[in-house]
């Protein structure tokens, strides 16, 4: 399988990279992939100057230092990584070993625990502020989310059009609770689903309740 947006010889160069972890010099590409040296040092050049790969230095076989080129974190992450497949077996057997509840619980916490270094930015904030610099931070996780108005123009609303979590939600919708617990931690309110996407609506809604004093002594 291709990888998407590279050349042919700027793939082959990767994967030598992703095997070769200590890196390869000018010299060994050209002769692995019997092109020239100018031409492979384009490809460096490109693919440096993108950030997939970087300079590194090592010792030649005559004890002298040269440069190598080596990946760089973004480069490794052009690899394919199957979290999605990972995290939907771990659901799955929390869900059945402990049952939905239980599922649920573990979620919310996480989503809690998701909320705990981004909160202190928000302290001392006005709501409508939090609801600002909580969709920049929904943004930052992968969100496409902006503030939303309702036809009064009263209620408080997030919309995200998409889900970080698409296809977890859409098998196992206790997922959705980790996205009303980071928006309730983050904001010190009560969150309602209004649209969801993991049930065919075309968005996800959250509608921020204003936070009720008098629950304080419940």
């Amino acid at each position: 399988m291709g990888i998407v947006g590279f050349s042919e010889n700027q793939q082959k160069i990767l994967r030598y990279l992703v095997k070769e972890k200590e890196g390869l010099t000018i010299e060994q590409f050209s002769k692995l992939l019997q092109i020239s040296r100018s031409a492979i040092h384009q490809h460096m050049m490109v693919l440096e100057r993108d950030g997939y790969v970087r300079k590194s230095v090592s010792m030649q076989t005559k004890g002298r230092p040269g440069a190598t080129f080596v990946l760089t974190e973004k480069g490794i992450h052009i690899f394919p990584k199957n979290y999605s497949l990972f995290a939907e077996m771990l659901i799955n057997l929390i869900k059945h070993k402990l049952g939905s509840e239980e599922l649920i619980k573990y979620l919310q916490e996480l989503g809690a625990s998701l909320s705990e270094s981004k909160k202190a930015a928000l302290k001392n904030k006005s709501l409508n502020e939090q609801i600002e610099m909580t969709v920049t931070i929904m943004q930052e996780l992968g969100y496409e989310a902006q503030i939303a108005k309702s036809e009064t123009g009263n209620d408080l609303m997030i919309d995200a059009y998409n889900c970080i979590f698409h296809d977890l939600a859409y098998k196992n919708q206790e997922v959705c609770e980790l996205d009303l617990s980071l928006l309730s931690s983050l904001l010190n309110s009560e969150i309602e689903h209004v649209c969801c996407m993991a049930k065919g609506d075309g968005r996800c809604r959250f509608k921020v309740l204003p936070y009720d004093k008098s629950k304080e002594d419940d």
